[in-house]
């Protein structure tokens, strides 16, 4: 006989602080403010005092967005750097800075300015705590996008959080966001064009932060769909095991070839490659095999409920805005192109349907948008087909009259 499961969420004590509720808290909040102290450490080291885009690294360039320092700067926002002392900048390549760079000291910049190629000398120079609120600033006005949907999400997140700080599912949910947001917000004043010239430890640290998407992000997001609604087996059964796991495993790997790519100035290791996709999958099974399994075990009219608002959240909030992403990737455009802007506001769904689910704040409203949803689809494709027929229409009777052939797609 299948012993019933209650919803995550129904516990007695899903209201109440515990010490896994003010770990999560303290871990969610840690991602920013560790980021943003290492931050202000690696702004000690000798750099030219500029924040860089990363989209054109690939062909060998680095493109000045924010000047760091707020004084007058030989460089300019736009140029393109595309030679260091007289080497070219190679695709994804380190480049080829002199040894023992010094505050003061000057660095030969090949760039590019509009139409003219330059060659300057661009001072090195210390960072204070200050270059850490340009940044910040200079990143909201070049592309507020990415801060304001991760705010945004974290709020909610948040808010379903302290109403249910017991419940697994928010808390794993609040993880999730909790460094998203640490990671729109602070992780670009990690990078920088002289990470190569930092000590090996602050290197590989700067690469970990970086490759916490797989170790810490899909590892969590593979947590989710196993504890909400219901707990799944595998971790009701090993709580603290299967996490230790996910996130030790993936962390291992990541230090040993972070280390391993600084130290020998080589790419990273083909093993955090087969990670990252192992992971992946692990993500897609998690989520694809428990909302099947939930929709065909759960009965309670709460629980199901709850299901689909998760369910709507994931489908419109991660699956659409992952398969977008994907899509550019395998097409090489870019991610932050405006024809695809509006997939990433998709992304708030995920922790607002979530956080209904968690508070059942107007829990069974999802029946009545998701008819409402329904039936303005319907009509947005019948008034499409319409349209489309009464082109073909005047199109036949256009042709019919003048006896000009002409293609409907013209027309429309």
């Amino acid at each position: 006989m299948r012993r019933f499961v209650l919803p995550a969420g129904v516990t007695t004590d899903e209201r109440r602080f515990n010490r896994g509720a003010w770990l999560t808290l303290a871990v969610a909040c840690g991602w920013s403010l560790v980021v943003i102290a290492f931050s202000l450490y690696v702004y000690r080291f000798p750099a030219d005092a500029w924040q860089y885009g990363s989209a054109d690294t690939r062909q060998g360039a680095f493109t000045a967005e924010i000047n760091l320092s707020g004084a007058p700067s030989v460089l300019e926002a736009g140029d393109r750097v595309v030679a260091i002392a007289g080497q070219q900048l190679a695709p994804d390549g380190i480049p080829p800075f002199p040894p023992d760079l010094q505050v003061g000291q000057t660095v030969r910049y090949t760039i590019e300015r509009g139409q003219q190629t330059l060659d300057v000398d661009v001072p090195l120079l210390q960072l204070g705590p200050l270059a850490l609120w340009r940044s910040l600033v200079g990143q909201l006005r070049l592309d507020p996008r990415d801060l304001i949907v991760s705010l945004a999400a974290l709020l909610a997140v948040a808010f379903a959080f302290l109403l249910r700080p017991g419940n697994l599912g928010a808390r794993y949910l609040m993880l999730i966001f909790g460094y998203y947001f640490a990671s729109a917000w602070f992780s670009f004043t990690v990078s920088s064009l002289y990470q190569s010239t930092f000590p090996v430890g602050v290197q590989t640290i700067t690469q970990m932060i970086g490759l916490s998407w797989g170790w810490f992000f899909f590892a969590t997001l593979i947590l989710l769909p196993l504890a909400f609604p219901v707990i799944k087996a595998p971790l009701r059964r090993f709580p603290r095991l299967l996490p230790a796991l996910l996130y030790g495993i993936a962390f291992v790997v990541c230090l040993v070839g972070s280390y391993q790519a600084v130290v020998t100035g080589t790419a990273l290791s083909p093993a955090v490659f087969v990670l990252f996709i192992l992971y992946l999958l692990l993500t897609v099974i998690a989520i694809f095999g428990s909302l099947i399994h939930n929709w065909r075990t759960l009965v309670e009219p709460a629980a199901r409920a709850q299901l689909r608002w998760l369910t709507l959240g994931m489908g419109i909030g991660l699956a659409v805005p992952f398969l977008v992403m994907i899509g550019v990737l395998v097409s090489g455009g870019d991610f932050g192109s405006a024809d695809i802007d509006w997939v990433l506001w998709l992304i708030l769904l995920l922790p607002v349907c979530i956080a209904i689910a968690i508070t059942r704040y107007r829990l069974f409203d999802i029946d009545v948008i998701i008819r409402k949803t329904l039936v303005y689809t319907a009509l947005t494709v019948l008034l499409a087909l319409v349209y489309f027929g009464s082109v073909v229409l005047l199109q036949r009777l256009f042709s019919t009259l003048t006896g000009v052939q002409q293609s409907p797609l013209a027309i429309v």
